[in-house]
């Protein structure tokens, strides 16, 4: 019984429903396999759940994500803010999470982890990249081609025979700047393939879903592409 009112009560002193407990709990098994995989260093990663059109649940700021649980987590707006004013501060990527659900309403998961088999996808090195340099930003971004791969058809492509265009965006640490890139270059404007993740460069990947397990599912296909281009 403990254990359950634990659960109950989250920690943006909203009550969690008993599915979005069952939900959240499935999301914290994920996050294990992806510390498995040792994909979630130190404080890195973070990690939300859509419960409403207009807000989300997501891991709240300086958590190890190891051991997660259902109590973990903030729930906020669309907007990144939390629907409480004495909540505990929210990831501080929350912005990124919040203008996936805000522009892609079949999302309903967001993963973001720091796997190092995406250090792989470089803009100065790999030479599938295709990359700009927009000056009102002053960042990199442009995409990283994979073609050719059975694994395509986790991403929703019908055949490996389609190319897949993973937008790659130079790390800053201005959530609204790259928010704002993201929005105008991939999102806005058409892209080769449609959009189910990006990359920061030397940071880590968003990947998401219009379920946990769909979200997990194209997070492990972009994790595989990345370990086959290692070799």
């Amino acid at each position: 019984m403990k254990t359950l009112q634990k659960y109950i009560k989250d920690a943006s002193f909203f009550p969690l429903s008993l599915m979005e407990i069952y939900e959240l709990n499935s999301l914290c098994k994920v996050v294990t396999r992806l510390d498995a995989r040792k994909a979630i260093p130190a404080t890195s990663s973070n990690f939300s759940l859509r419960t409403k059109p207009d807000e989300f649940l997501i891991t709240k700021s300086g958590l190890h994500k190891r051991n997660l649980n259902p109590t973990h987590f903030i729930r906020t707006d669309l907007s990144g803010n939390p629907l409480h004013s004495l909540s505990p501060k929210p990831s501080d990527e929350t912005l990124l999470h919040a203008l996936i659900y805000k522009n892609f309403i079949s999302a309903n998961a967001v993963l973001h982890c720091h796997a190092p088999e995406l250090d792989v996808f470089n803009l100065e090195s790999n030479e599938f990249t295709q990359f700009t340099k927009q000056k009102q930003y002053d960042l990199k971004f442009g995409f990283i081609k994979i073609k050719g791969h059975e694994l395509l058809k986790a991403l929703g492509f019908k055949s490996h025979t389609e190319d897949f265009f993973l937008p790659i965006i130079e790390n800053h640490q201005d959530m609204s700047l790259l928010s704002n890139v993201i929005i105008e270059n991939f999102i806005q404007n058409k892209i080769p393939s449609p959009l189910t993740a990006f990359v920061l460069e030397r940071h880590g990947i968003y990947c998401f879903g219009n379920s946990i397990s769909q979200a997990e599912m194209r997070l492990e296909a972009i994790l595989h592409f990345a370990k086959n281009l290692k070799k």
